[in-house]
């Protein structure tokens, strides 16, 4: 069964990366940022209390969907340090992507919802008082 659905996420990705420019907005691709988010991890556990995969690398996604103890971190440090009072309940429901889009408009950088690289580099972390 992997050997059918194997080709089809490929085929996929390359349409996602490819309609942007058959849609005539190079800037979407700006600085190959969509790319890259294309390739990241789903970030699983933290380090320091940042959310990051299994290996430690901290450039990982959250997103809708995903349930986790890095989300879980992520609302703690939503709660703690930019003043939300979210459930920490591990799960990145409608109310944690709106307090990461908050964040993300609130930093200037694009909001989408998603926590990912950019996000991160932009929010405070309960480590040492929540720290930039």
């Amino acid at each position: 069964m992997f050997r059918l659905i194997r080709p089809l996420v490929g085929s996929l990705a390359a349409a996602l990366l490819a309609l942007p420019v058959l849609l005539g907005s190079a800037a979407a691709l700006e600085k190959g940022e969509r790319a890259a988010a294309l390739a990241l991890p789903t970030c699983t556990r933290t380090s320091w209390t940042i959310p990051a995969t299994e290996s430690g690398d901290m450039d990982c996604l959250l997103s809708r969907g995903v349930a986790n103890r890095a989300v879980s971190s992520l609302q703690d440090s939503l709660n703690r340090c930019h003043g939300f009072s979210l459930a920490i309940d591990g799960i990145y429901g409608a109310n944690t992507a709106a307090a990461v889009r908050s964040v993300q408009s609130s930093a200037g950088i694009a909001v989408d919802g998603v926590y990912g690289p950019n996000t991160r580099d932009v929010m405070r972390w309960g480590v040492n008082g929540c720290q930039s």
